[in-house]
């Protein structure tokens, strides 16, 4: 008889929870619409509106940016399709050759923990691909500038156990 009474209260409390929450007015339901869809937008010097999508739910923000800002900063689309092509060449190191030997690993890891130390390497090129395949090291990926270019290569000969080098880094363009 207890549990009867608990499950009838229980109903009777979800009803009531259900009912409050669909009993949103019309005006609540059109600043959700308004809020959520896309947003109209005119400039003071055009003469037609333009359709933007607001990055932020309050449509009256003053650093609200618009898809079109940024479109115009980039400019063009970046196209790899010549390093792409490079890469599925048979000839291309891609560290799926990493050498699985414990000395390849280990230098690997040595140089990729040289660079990472380092604080004057940027971030790209901490992050360039280092394949190790008995003794050989091979480096690939963009650099900021000469400098590291120089830099990760002489850290890479300085690591004991690397018997060569093939330095592919390439300084990337600005």
């Amino acid at each position: 008889m207890k549990f009867m009474k608990i499950l009838t209260t229980m109903g009777f409390l979800a009803m009531v929870g259900l009912m409050a929450g669909c009993n949103r007015s019309d005006t609540d339901r059109a600043a959700t619409e308004t809020r959520d869809s896309t947003v109209t937008a005119t400039s003071p010097t055009a003469e037609t509106a333009t359709n933007v999508t607001p990055t932020s739910r309050n449509i009256d923000a003053a650093s609200r940016t618009y898809p079109s800002d940024t479109e115009k900063a980039a400019g063009t689309e970046p196209d790899n399709t010549g390093k792409n092509v490079r890469d599925r060449s048979d000839t291309a190191l891609t560290p799926g050759d990493q050498g699985n030997s414990e000395s390849d690993r280990e230098i690997t890891r040595n140089i990729r923990r040289a660079l990472t130390k380092s604080s004057e390497l940027s971030t790209t090129a901490k992050n360039i691909k280092i394949i190790t395949v008995n003794g050989k090291v091979t480096l690939r990926g963009p650099v900021t500038n000469e400098q590291e270019l120089q830099g990760i290569a002489t850290a890479a000969q300085a690591v004991p156990g690397v018997t060569a080098l093939e330095n592919q880094l390439e300084v990337k363009a600005k």
